[in-house]
């Protein structure tokens, strides 16, 4: 008797815990491409079917002027930021990164608006002192064609290049795949674009699960143009620097100076760089490679690489990028290959931004076949990191 109480009172407490986690009020079922109750959401926010979380929508978070009255001849910032979108602001500003500020000096009171979609929009007004309200204009500053800039009378390279995440601004990474720009004239354009080793020259890469550059380790001559990162120029009369957002280098190249005298003995990852002009071309000679990084489709040049870079200004934006590779000890003759740099001159973009590898030796544990390692401290099979 006590049994059957006991499993009677059992299968009542389950029957009322079924009622009360069951969906109440007859709950209408899942609309046509729903996942199921319990299933995983699909992918519809990224493209995918199934249903799920719907894509993010467009839409603008803040957009100011800071002040909104100036008198004539002064200057206000305009600051912004937008989510899934891209974002243009009309009145010469042009198009410009999801969240920035820029200075602006308006010679009339002027109304700004930033548009992220179609009909996703804000204005802010900006009061001049004592002038007429202008038109609105939808052209950018970048619309009218500008001179080439120039240091000392020649071409001024200083600005931010390569990869932007801006659809149809580099497509592609390191500004590859921009629309192709008329070659200049070069000694070298009948060059072949592959090296023709030497007989019984072995070019085998050093297997690599998670890629040849996610090592952090620096990349020379052309490979450093190629991750999706940015990269910065600086220039005056007597230099130009150049620094990679990723893996966070830089090259000091002096203009018109000889190499280092120890530069062969004293070998380095990016080599010893000097800079001299072909007209309004820039010429940059590298040697003194110490041969652990493959540049120019040779896996582990010799000591006696060399790299000769020729960049022209095809506008006032853009740049020409051609490099001569030559290694007497594997290849036989020269070989070159091109590519357009694509300048971002987007207000509000005027500097690269830090970068910094967290895993300075190894990229396998994050990035390899086998995946990241599991959560708790510990990595695959229960190995402590």
């Amino acid at each position: 008797m006590n049994r059957a109480l006991t499993v009677a009172a059992v299968l009542t407490l389950w029957v009322c815990m079924a009622w009360a986690q069951a969906p109440q009020g007859g709950a209408a079922a899942p609309p046509p491409g729903a996942p199921a109750p319990g299933a995983p959401g699909g992918q519809a926010g990224r493209g995918g079917g199934g249903g799920g979380r719907g894509g993010i929508a467009p839409r603008i978070v803040s957009f100011e002027a800071k002040p909104a009255s100036i008198k004539p001849g002064e200057s206000f910032v305009l600051s912004w930021a937008a989510e899934a979108g891209s974002a243009t602001i009309d009145n010469g500003v042009g198009p410009v990164p999801p969240r920035g500020s820029t200075k602006v000096t308006p010679k009339a009171t002027t109304t700004y608006t930033i548009t992220v979609a179609a009909g996703v929009t804000r204005a802010v007004t900006v009061t001049v002192a004592g002038t007429t309200p202008v038109a609105a204009s939808a052209s950018a500053a970048s619309d009218v064609p500008q001179a080439i800039p120039r240091i000392d009378g020649k071409p001024d390279f200083s600005g931010i290049y390569g990869f932007t995440g801006m659809a149809g601004f580099a497509a592609g990474r390191g500004g590859r795949g921009a629309a192709a720009a008329a070659a200049p004239p070069s000694p070298f354009a009948d060059l072949p674009t592959r090296p023709t080793l030497k007989p019984g020259v072995e070019n085998r890469a050093t297997p690599n699960p998670t890629g040849g550059m996610s090592d952090c380790m620096p990349l020379p001559a052309d490979a450093a143009f190629t991750p999706p990162y940015p990269f910065q120029i600086f220039q005056n009369k007597s230099y130009v620097v150049i620094i990679q957002e990723y893996p966070g280098t830089f090259r000091i190249i002096p203009l018109d100076q000889p190499h280092r005298a120890d530069a062969v003995d004293d070998p380095t990852w990016m080599g010893d760089s000097v800079g001299r002009w072909d007209g309004d071309t820039l010429v940059i000679d590298t040697i003194g490679y110490n041969g652990k990084a493959a540049i120019g489709g040779i896996q582990q040049p010799s000591e006696r690489f060399r790299t000769i870079e020729r960049l022209t200004r095809i506008n006032a934006k853009d740049i020409f990028y051609e490099i001569i590779f030559e290694d007497p000890e594997k290849a036989t003759g020269q070989w070159r290959t091109t590519r357009t740099h694509v300048g971002d001159q987007r207000a509000g973009v005027n500097k690269i931004l830090e970068f910094v590898c967290e895993n300075n030796r190894n990229y396998v544990p994050l990035f390899g076949p086998e995946g990241p390692p599991a959560q708790g401290g510990r990595g695959r099979a229960g190995q402590p990191q």
